[in-house]
């Protein structure tokens, strides 16, 4: 019976240590998996790598889908401001010492962009062209489209540079069928016809644009006359949204270095993450200047629903001279002269049309540039672009794109008698414009709501989840290390007991045989 009982005895402890193995290897499985885990959540960017894995513009994805055909949720507002000219004829006659201009608008249109001649390269680049639909929105604007304003003859003004370029028999040709057509040098318009389009006989002689309509803005409706080609970041999500090719081109040739002809910028509606993360200056490619420009980090700011995001703007000497900013030296040697800071020479960028952008109202120019107009009142909250980027995926969430569409007055033969009192290379203001993020609606801003704060609390919880995981099984397995290694000193302890007492027992037999064999003898 006493046999059976410790064999019984024996199984059952025997059982106990296969289970107490079992339950210290799954402690320790568990131990090297949340190890495993704080190591990758505390020390690489895989986790945020898995989430911006999904930006990539990879052929057939449904990323690619939305970036090709976007919701109209999120479509943009073209904000347009026209300068008129309120008292050109009195100024032009001597009564006037300033020209009056009024800054009419916004005329605020929805814009609805979207990715047409889509072709996906081998060498993880995209080929495109934009293709914009524009709505007017009246409740939104402040003037409205068919109401009367009072602008320069862009396409005289044009003409009048263009045959001044010209020699021999074609000035002469050219000329005599300008002042044939005639002309002011100031017309009045609707601002529909002036942006969109309207037909002009100027425009369609064949030294001109070759077109029998003339707008600010024609070009830009309907499909782009420019094709970009950006990095898909299949290959290197650090490559993600740049532009590598603009018309084909891996160089502009407008500039006269390689410096500034050099593309080096981002399509605006994107960035690649890790510039957003180390809060790097950001390059933007933009067709409107041809040219890139710089966006560096201001400060971390509160959007919407109390939606972080960091906030980008331009530098206030981004068209600034050379003898300020060296980095534009490239953009003036092209030109007859530098000019002043606050605006380029972007003449050979539209079609050799003495175009001269800067930012709206001349905001951190030279005051000389606009000493004789009376209405520029540049303001920094209205005129500076800044970008508002999201911290994790780099595409804008909310911000302002302003520049301004300025023309020089050549003053040849064409105009020279009208605007006799205008200097040569005078600048006149055309329009403004901004491109601003629309009306988000609840869903949209949930979603960004969601891919800020969601995804971070997720990564919270991973990173001190694990690290929490990692303490409790490392000491788990510390505890019952110890209770095992206490559990054997005490069986010892009393092992020794037990020997000494059988030690001793064995003593008293030993000494009570031996007095026995006294008695005997």
């Amino acid at each position: 019976m006493q046999g059976r009982m410790s064999e019984a005895w024996a199984l059952i402890l025997s059982k106990m240590k296969k289970i107490v193995r079992f339950v210290l290897g799954t402690m320790f499985l568990f131990f090297i998996i949340s190890l495993t885990g704080f190591f990758v959540m505390w020390f690489t960017e895989y986790y945020n790598n898995i989430f911006l894995s999904n930006l990539v513009l990879s052929r057939n994805s449904e990323t690619a889908q939305k970036w090709m055909n976007p919701n109209s949720k999120y479509d943009t507002f073209l904000k347009v401001h026209i300068f008129n000219y309120t008292n050109i004829k009195d100024y032009l006659e001597g009564k006037a010492e300033k020209i009056e201009i009024k800054d009419l608008g916004p005329l605020t249109y929805k814009e609805h962009t979207t990715k047409v001649n889509v072709v996906f390269n081998d060498n993880y680049t995209v080929t495109f062209r934009d293709h914009r639909n524009y709505e007017f929105l009246p409740d939104k604007s402040s003037y409205g489209e068919h109401e009367k304003i009072f602008v320069p003859n862009v396409p005289l003004l044009a003409a009048d540079f263009l045959i001044a370029q010209m020699r021999g028999l074609k000035k002469m040709t050219a000329s005599m069928a300008i002042k044939t057509i005639g002309g002011n040098a100031f017309m009045t318009l609707t601002p529909s016809q002036y942006l969109w389009g309207y037909r002009d006989k100027i425009s369609s002689l064949n030294f001109a644009s070759g077109k029998s309509h003339f707008g600010l803005l024609m070009n830009r409706n309907g499909t782009s006359l420019d094709s970009l080609q950006i990095n898909t970041g299949e290959d290197d999500l650090r490559k993600f949204g740049l532009v590598t090719q603009f018309n084909g081109m891996p160089l502009l040739d407008f500039w006269s270095e390689e410096q500034c002809n050099r593309i080096d910028g981002s399509d605006p509606s994107m960035f690649p993450p890790h510039l957003i993360e180390n809060r790097s200056t950001l390059n933007v490619f933009l067709q409107v200047l041809c040219r890139k420009i710089p966006l560096k980090f201001e400060k971390q700011v509160t959007i919407f629903n109390n939606i972080e995001a960091l906030r980008y703007r331009t530098p206030l000497n981004m068209f600034s001279h050379p003898s300020e900013n060296s980095e534009n030296q490239c953009y003036c040697r092209n030109t007859q002269k530098c000019l002043p800071s606050g605006i380029i020479n972007a003449t050979k960028c539209y079609d050799n049309i003495p175009i001269y952008p800067s930012s709206p109202h001349f905001f951190a120019a030279d005051p000389d540039i606009y000493k004789h107009l009376d209405g520029i009142e540049p303001r920094q909250e209205l005129h500076q672009t800044f970008a508002d980027i999201h911290p994790r995926f780099g595409f804008p969430i909310n911000g302002a794109s302003r520049i301004q569409i300025n023309i020089a007055v050549h003053k040849g033969s064409i105009v020279e008698q009208q605007l006799r009192r205008l200097r040569r290379d005078t600048i006149l203001p055309l329009i403004w414009i901004e491109i601003t993020t629309g009306d988000f609606t609840e869903d949209v801003i949930d979603t960004l709501y969601a891919s800020t704060y969601g995804l971070n609390l997720i990564q919270c919880s991973l990173k001190y989840g694990t690290l929490l995981m990692c303490l409790i099984f490392f000491t788990l397995i510390v505890a019952s290390f110890y209770c095992l290694a206490r559990k054997r000193e005490i069986q010892l302890e009393k092992g020794e007991k037990i020997l000494k007492a059988e030690l001793k027992a064995l003593n008293r037999i030993h000494l009570s045989s031996a007095s026995l064999a006294q008695m005997q003898s």
